[in-house]
């Protein structure tokens, strides 16, 4: 059965929104009010870009050894899921970084971080990976659904920079971040989002910058 009223999940949330505050969460989701906060710097996504655009037709084992072999074939690919089992009130939409078809017919979804990630980020993006996964094996539409087999990070941090010609030359050195596949584990987050937003708005959160400073606003103006 499909809900009435849908919600759009975006993929990019669950790391940072979700984390940092329900309450910021349920405003932007529900009441469609955004925080001032939390988009990255225009930089990032250029670089971000750049990063795409290199890897474009590359065999993923040409990016990293420890990729199987598949050639990149899409970039910055858009993605709308149907409703997800057990929440049929919400639905995945963004954008993926790069997906590339392997050997054996399947694909892999990969996600560029610019950063150095310790264990428990990349934990805490695994649930943006699993929507990317999730959509493009259930797309809405009638869209010809994919089958993922590999899913994953590949971070970025320079290593070195020199002044080569006149231009300034970073030095990366790809490191690899496999995500496993535990569906069940994003199906019961979706679950307990679905629950959040079908509740009371969640009390603000003292740990969030965006709360703390409406509520100096608030406190001032009275």
């Amino acid at each position: 059965m499909v809900a009435n009223n849908l919600y759009k999940l975006s993929p990019s949330d669950f790391k940072y929104l979700w984390e940092d505050c329900k309450h910021c969460y349920y405003q932007k989701i529900k009441l469609g009010i955004l925080p001032p906060y939390g988009a990255f710097p225009a930089i990032f996504g250029r670089m971000n870009t750049l990063l795409q655009n290199s890897v474009m037709g590359l065999n993923l084992q040409d990016i990293h050894a420890d990729l199987p072999s598949g050639i990149v074939s899409v970039q910055e690919g858009f993605l709308r899921s149907a409703p997800v089992p057990g929440a049929e009130d919400c639905y995945i939409s963004g954008r993926f970084d790069i997906l590339s078809q392997l050997d054996d017919g399947t694909y892999s979804v990969i996600d560029f971080k610019i950063t150095s990630p310790n264990e428990d980020q990349i934990k805490k993006f695994a649930t943006q990976l699993h929507a990317y996964k999730f959509a493009l094996e259930n797309p809405a539409d009638g869209k010809a659904a994919l089958k993922i087999s590999k899913m994953g990070l590949i971070s970025v941090t320079p290593d070195n920079i020199e002044h080569t010609n006149g231009n300034l030359v970073f030095t990366a050195s790809p490191i690899w971040h496999p995500i496993e596949d535990d569906m069940n584990s994003f199906y019961s987050l979706i679950g307990e989002i679905s629950a959040l937003l079908n509740g009371d708005i969640p009390e603000s959160d003292s740990n969030c910058t965006y709360c703390n400073y409406l509520h100096n606003v608030t406190k001032n103006n009275k």
